[in-house]
């Protein structure tokens, strides 16, 4: 008589049920955290006079337009008026000085172009010097080894080599 396949597998399910329930409880905890952090509220910008107003004692709370003083405001506008002024001055300088300076930087790389293509040139011109150079050492080598071998073929008394060899004169 076999036994059932399923008294086989009666160990393995509560392992399998206490890795199921560990695995959820611990992927709840990290959600439920990462969802905190992407719910809380972020800090909101400080501003740097009102903190520096508070260190020394002071608040600070922008008065309406209404209840300011009408020639102070008019002087307050036109000052961020000079200033507006003085910043887009600044930046149509920029913008020149952007502008020269990628100019300088064409220039620049049109210059180095031409000089590494000369000198790619010359390269190129030398060393077909010396394959023209190497050339005629070898021809001149030639030449000279058959000279001897005349001059040594005429000492010797060979008239057929010795004429042979005689090169008639331009």
């Amino acid at each position: 008589m076999t036994r059932p396949l399923s008294s086989q597998t009666r160990p393995i399910r509560p392992l399998a049920a206490l890795m199921l329930t560990t695995t959820l409880a611990v992927s709840l905890t990290v959600g439920s955290a990462y969802a905190q952090s992407q719910t809380r509220p972020q800090p909101a910008p400080k501003d740097p006079v009102a903190e520096m107003l508070l260190s020394k004692g002071e608040r600070y709370h922008r008065a309406p337009d209404s209840a300011q003083d009408p020639d102070e405001l008019r002087q307050t506008q036109a000052l961020n008026a000079e200033i507006v002024a003085q910043n887009d001055l600044a930046e149509n300088e920029d913008r020149a000085n952007q502008s020269a300076q990628a100019e300088a930087q064409r220039r620049w790389q049109a210059e180095v172009d031409q000089t590494e293509a000369q000198a790619r040139a010359d390269r190129e011109r030398h060393e077909a010097d010396l394959r023209a150079a190497d050339e005629a050492q070898a021809r001149y080598e030639r030449d000279m080894a058959d000279w001897r071998a005349t001059a040594a073929a005429c000492q010797r008394g060979d008239t057929a080599r010795c004429n042979a060899g005689r090169k008639t004169p331009n």
